[in-house]
């Protein structure tokens, strides 16, 4: 039978609670202030000039901006260098795009099942707070 060998084990890095307040800002609010701004700003600004029913609303409006402004968001809120945007912008793409398509039958709050992506968005958030994760997983917590 072979020998042992005793692997070391290191202890966790502990965070700090200035660590946790820049992770909840990057994270989860300034995707939520970024969509809610592009949505308002659409809302106050670009729909009473535009007499079209086929015009997108506030959420889609602001899901089909930061779809497209998605390289620029890794780089903000994610890494400072844009490697990895192409995961990102997927990551982003795979929830963002059903929800879009969703939310063009006008009952967007009913069948895009907002309560559960609410539930789900505060779930994450409290368990991905702490760890470093793939760019594809931020995209989809920066989606929800």
């Amino acid at each position: 039978m072979e020998a042992m060998t005793a692997l070391p084990v290191s202890a966790p890095k502990a965070t700090s609670l200035k660590d946790d307040f820049f992770t909840g800002l990057k994270h989860i609010l300034a995707p939520a202030l970024i969509g809610a701004g592009l949505g308002g700003a659409w809302q106050a600004y670009a729909l009473p000039s535009i007499d079209s029913v086929f015009a997108p609303n506030p959420p889609q409006f602001a899901l089909i901006v930061a779809l497209v402004l998605s390289p620029l968001l890794y780089r903000i809120l994610v890494h400072n260098t844009l490697e990895r945007y192409l995961e990102y912008s997927f990551g982003f793409a795979v929830l963002a795009l059903p929800l879009l398509l969703v939310w063009l039958s006008g009952w967007g709050a009913l069948f895009c099942g907002m309560y559960g992506i609410l539930l789900s968005w505060a779930t994450l958030s409290m368990l991905w707070g702490r760890r470093q994760l793939p760019p594809f997983s931020y995209g989809i917590w920066h989606a929800m």
